[in-house]
């Protein structure tokens, strides 16, 4: 009996919720013996994978369904357990692995899971090899032969490898006199983050750290945080703490909360980390890299600094595709996904992120310079929203009647000084993503309405009735209440 074909890596990896096809035990073994099949033709001797996960209750099983897969094909496997994605983007490279698998949604709630690969170099495999692997998972069938030798699995605790790494990025007690509020999202940084933090010098509190495997990112972590200050402010003023921290799920992205309750988000980091690499010499190119969501302030604040923008398609894949393309050094998105390439790290890291964030923090105190609010209010921010629609369907946006004429209105009607951008979540299904962004002379007002007729365009196109549309504004970071 063939099974079904219609297996994808997305632009994170395969997705789905976690025990119905494609990530139903049977088909993630499947999944697991085409990447054994794939990397035995890539390497000469035993191939080998380490696997690690975020804390999500299906972790295990589809760990093991992957690692019996994997076995299968004569892989040798290492379990490093509950770990970052960028903890294991960067094992792999150090461990000498010929793969990295990462089980996990990052930011998705946690019914939801996913499955991403890592090349040995500790980026993510290219779409070719993911095509390979697709192909090689649509070709099984219940006679495809195992290996004539099979594999044997370890667990590997390679924590404290990871946490030593963080820590050495950073002049020895780089946060000495600063106290930091850590928001681990009940996540993988739960017990790495706080660990790093603490050996740099600073003073740790610690929120949403005590996983039990279904409240992963239930009210906690950093798309929690964007939406809601109010626990990350009230553990700051209760302990007279200098920054607030929050990661998400799988601790590739970050945020920061200043005690004043300014949001500093992606862009913001992206802004303030530039300038400090430039005046050190260390920003390649004098480029920073980000998506077509990035706020067109910063680019006038990069310009003011000399610095150019790149702009990509939204995902952290596009995004270290221009990097490594220009040989530069900076990137990421305004949700917080930052990408640092400077020959020791790869992967989008929030950890490590974080704790940069931290140093420039603990050094304007050591000066006192205020919080990191003064730098970032510096960065201009022009109205803008992304409205999220809950849809019955996906439809082709290119085939959407009037849609394209309703854009160009809005671009008019924001006099060629504002920027829309129309797509279908990578991550979440039948999920519309509208950015809307105004230019200096607009109101939010009228963002917000430019966002809801086109979704509401999109919407009758894909036959859904009076949809649901979350708004954020992306300036604050809070929900917009219709």
């Amino acid at each position: 009996m063939e099974h079904p074909n219609t297996i994808e890596f997305g632009t994170d990896g395969i997705r789905g919720v976690a025990g119905v096809f494609p990530l139903d035990p049977i088909t993630v073994l499947r999944i697991g013996r085409a990447i054994g099949q794939w990397l035995s033709a890539q390497v000469q001797g035993a191939p080998s994978v380490l696997i690690g996960r975020d804390t999500r209750l299906s972790g295990d099983m589809l760990a093991s369904a992957l690692t019996a897969g994997l076995l299968a094909q004569g892989v040798q496997v290492a379990d490093t357990g509950v770990i970052s994605t960028p903890g294991v983007a960067f094992l792999t490279k150090q461990g000498g692995f010929g793969l990295g698998i990462v089980i996990s949604a990052s930011h998705n709630p946690f019914e939801q899971n996913g499955i991403k690969l890592f090349g040995a170099d500790g980026f993510k495999l290219p779409d070719a090899a993911e095509e390979a692997i697709e192909a090689l998972i649509a070709a099984q069938t219940d006679s495809t032969p195992s290996a004539p030798t099979l594999g044997t699995c370890q667990l590997l605790n390679a924590r404290n490898i990871y946490v030593k790494h963080l820590v050495e990025s950073l002049p020895a007690q780089a946060l000495q006199g600063l106290s930091v509020v850590l928001d681990c999202a009940h996540g993988a940084a739960f017990s790495v983050a706080p660990q790093a933090f603490a050996e740099c010098g600073a003073t740790v509190f610690v929120l949403n750290a005590e996983p039990n495997g279904v409240n992963i990112n239930v009210n906690a972590g950093s798309e929690h945080v964007r939406r809601d200050r109010s626990a990350m402010l009230a553990m700051l003023r209760a302990n007279n703490a200098d920054l607030g921290i929050a990661f998400d799920g799988d601790a590739d992205r970050v945020i920061c909360v200043t005690t004043d309750g300014m949001l500093i988000d992606g862009d913001h980091m992206l802004g303030m980390l530039a300038v400090a690499l430039q005046e050190r010499g260390q920003l390649a190119g004098e480029s920073v890299v980000a998506t077509e969501m990035s706020n067109s302030g910063l680019a006038d604040y990069l310009a003011a600094h000399g610095i150019a923008l790149s702009r990509t398609k939204v995902g952290d894949r596009y995004v270290m595709e221009r990097l490594r393309e220009g040989l530069f050094t900076l990137g990421g998105e305004q949700a917080g996904h930052i990408i640092i390439l400077d020959g020791v790290h790869g992967a989008g890291d929030g950890i490590y992120v974080g704790l940069l964030m931290a140093a420039l923090a603990a050094a304007r105190k050591a000066k006192g310079l205020g919080s990191l609010s003064a730098i970032a209010t510096q960065i201009p921010r022009y109205p803008q929203v992304i409205a999220s629609a809950h849809l019955k369907a996906r439809v082709d946006l290119a085939t959407v009647e009037g849609l394209a004429e309703a854009v160009e209105a809005v671009h008019a009607l924001f006099e060629h000084s504002g920027r829309v951008n129309l797509r279908f979540s990578g991550t979440e299904p039948n999920l519309l993503r509208a950015m809307v962004e105004g230019g200096a002379k607009n109101t939010m007002q009228q963002v917000i309405e430019s966002a809801l007729r086109l979704c509401g365009m999109v919407a009758a196109a894909s036959g859904t009735e009076n949809p649901t549309i979350d708004i954020v504004d992306c300036v604050s970071g809070e929900p917009i209440h219709l």
